[in-house]
């Protein structure tokens, strides 16, 4: 008599758990992959949210000093926006993130309530909107800085089915009024 042995693959059974293993393993790695860049281009948001702010804030509040009664100028704002981007993200610089200030500290254009603040735009060339009017202007002037840079994914190409495109372009922009 014949004794089945426990554990023990049966006979045309050998090569299932290679091919259940060999389906498996770039579905796995694909979804792997994809969730690294996911949560790469999530922070690259999270980053390029913060670094506008910062910049609107600096424009609005007068720079740094409490005696400072004027706009810092576009170049400061400019310095500050690349310098919370270069910190925060690797590989970013001044050619490959482009930063736009509007403050009243480059000029305003317009009368009454179609008052905007002038722009300069540094870096590489992006498409940036229009400065916008503030519609409680003469009082107040809206100071507005935009930031644009292209996120190549960590893991770049068509490798294992990796569902992003080779370059995201983003844009994030942020606006505060200000007395000057």
């Amino acid at each position: 008599m014949r004794r089945k042995r426990v554990g023990c693959l049966s006979q045309g059974e050998d090569g299932q758990s290679l091919l259940e293993t060999a389906i498996a393993m770039p579905l796995l790695l694909g979804i792997s992959f994809n969730i690294i860049n996911l949560g790469h281009i999530w922070f690259m948001v999270l980053t390029l949210s913060a670094a506008p702010r910062l910049g609107a804030e600096y424009a609005s509040q007068g720079g740094q000093a409490v005696q400072t009664i004027s706009a810092p100028t576009t170049t400061a704002v400019k310095n500050l926006v690349y310098d919370n981007l270069t910190n925060a993200i690797n590989g970013a610089t001044t050619s490959n993130a482009a930063v736009q200030v509007c403050t009243s500290a480059k000029g305003v254009s317009g009368t009454g309530s179609s008052t905007h603040a002038q722009c300069d735009q540094f870096g590489p060339a992006f498409s940036f909107s229009a400065a916008s009017p503030d519609p409680e202007a003469p009082v107040f002037v809206l100071h507005r800085v935009d930031v644009g840079y292209t996120v190549t994914p960590v893991i770049p190409g068509s490798a294992f089915n990796v569902i992003l495109p080779a370059n995201l372009n983003f844009h994030r922009q942020v606006s505060m009024r200000s007395l000057f």
